[in-house]
């Protein structure tokens, strides 16, 4: 059975958060868990593996892996409040991957995982963000997705520690116009490879 979908449109970035946190202890508590998609309003967040000299007043702390992303208009962003499949932290990363993967693949492009776990490529340029934090087998926060966004935000910070030249977006990487309800659409579809418990990545 496939998790419920709820989308949030856009949203600023502090109060989904929260909901975040209060669906992963619902889940905790015996409740289904949920996949959430959002359009944030422009925000920094640093994950937990941020240099303390990159930090600076604006960008917000959270409990996630990896360094400092950005989220802002134009990117859609997929939080998996779930259970894991298989209490494989591996596991759940390449099920995140995939999921990436598979939303390229149905813009007709040929998408492959970093080698660290921290986003999906197209031709050597990043249009998806990877950061998770698992607690009790529970996933909290997830992938963000480039789809038509001002890609300049990032020239601000070292996004996931590496050079802000290397983020494109779906829109660019496919050569035309991609629209956001397509992307949700694709996301949609490929919700699956996160759940199937058979799945073997």
């Amino acid at each position: 059975m496939l998790p419920e979908v709820e989308n949030l449109g856009r949203a600023a970035y502090e109060p989904v958060l929260t909901r975040m946190r209060a669906l992963h202890a619902a889940v905790h508590g015996g409740a289904d868990g949920r996949v959430l998609f959002v359009e944030h309003e422009p925000v920094y967040t640093a994950g937990r593996a941020t240099p303390a000299g990159e930090l600076r007043p604006g960008i917000v702390s959270v409990e996630r892996g990896g360094k400092i992303t950005y989220h802002g208009p134009g990117q859609l962003v997929v939080y998996p409040i779930l259970r894991l499949p298989k209490p494989d932290v591996r596991d759940w990363m390449r099920r995140i991957e995939n999921f990436g993967v598979r939303i390229a693949a149905a813009f007709g492009l040929d998408a492959e995982p970093s080698v660290d776990g921290t986003g999906v490529f197209v031709d050597g340029r990043k249009f998806a963000s990877i950061g998770v934090a698992v607690k009790h087998w529970i996933n909290l926060h997830g992938i963000g997705i480039n789809v038509a966004m001002d890609l300049t935000a990032w020239q601000a910070v070292r996004p996931c520690g590496l050079s802000p030249d290397i983020m494109t977006d779906l829109s660019s990487a496919a050569d035309r116009p991609i629209a956001m309800h397509e992307v949700v659409a694709a996301a949609s579809a490929a919700v699956s490879v996160l759940t199937d418990p058979s799945g073997a990545l």
